[in-house]
Formats: C-alpha cells, sequence, structure tokens
C-alpha cells in the first residue's frame, strides 16, 4: 500500500539533548509492505511488516519495522487528514498530512 503525503519524522530523544527539530514535514510516498527474505537457507518465512518513508532525498527510503514496536496511533485529527505514528524504536514520531496546496488550473477551451 502506497500513500503519497506530506511527512515529519520526529526524533523524541532532541528535547532532551537541548536540540530542536526542524519542524516542516517533506512530501514523501508512505509503503506499507512485508518482504519474503531472498536467501533460500532463512527459515521462518515471511519478515515482519514495515514502514518505508522514501522523500525525494532518500529515494531508497527509511525502514521502520512495525511488529511489536507501535506505542500508539494519534488520530484525533484523522477527518482533517492528519494522523501520528508513535514508535518504540527508534524513539520517534511520524506524523503524517494529506493536506497539499492546490494549484488552481483553468481550462480555455476555443469552439
Amino acid at each position: 500500500m502506497r500513500l503519497h503525503c506530506e511527512v515529519e519524522v520526529v526524533n523524541r530523544h532532541l528535547p532532551a539533548l537541548g536540540l530542536k527539530n526542524r519542524g516542516k514535514g517533506v512530501r514523501a510516498v508512505l509503503s506499507l509492505c512485508q518482504q519474503t527474505p531472498r536467501a533460500k537457507g532463512v527459515p521462518g518465512g515471511r519478515t515482519p511488516a514495515c514502514l518505508v518513508v522514501c522523500t525525494l532525498k532518500d529515494k531508497r527510503g527509511t525502514r521502520y519495522e512495525l511488529k511489536d514496536n507501535i506505542e500508539q496511533f494519534f488520530t484525533k485529527f484523522v477527518d482533517e487528514g492528519k494522523a501520528t505514528v508513535r514508535l518504540k524504536e527508534p524513539p520517534v514520531d511520524i506524523c503524517l498530512s494529506k493536506q497539499f496546496k492546490r494549484f488552481p488550473f483553468s481550462c480555455e477551451t476555443g469552439s
């Protein structure tokens, strides 16, 4: 499953270290995936589900494992197109926003 949205990854350790987050989201593709291992001798079949955040700067994406790793979902503003996924390890909040600036398109037809 792929979702084109605006994503901001906030590290929860930054305030304790006296650092500030950039505070701005970037356009990204959020993918929910589960891959089978390529090595033939690997027992166990499938790997756990993961969340991959791909941006223009990081086209390979950052992978976050989801099995027993989701601490909390924040969905209070899901009607506005916003949600947050809080992970245990690494301690980050993945803030999602589906609001994009719409460009006004005008179609002129000549008859």
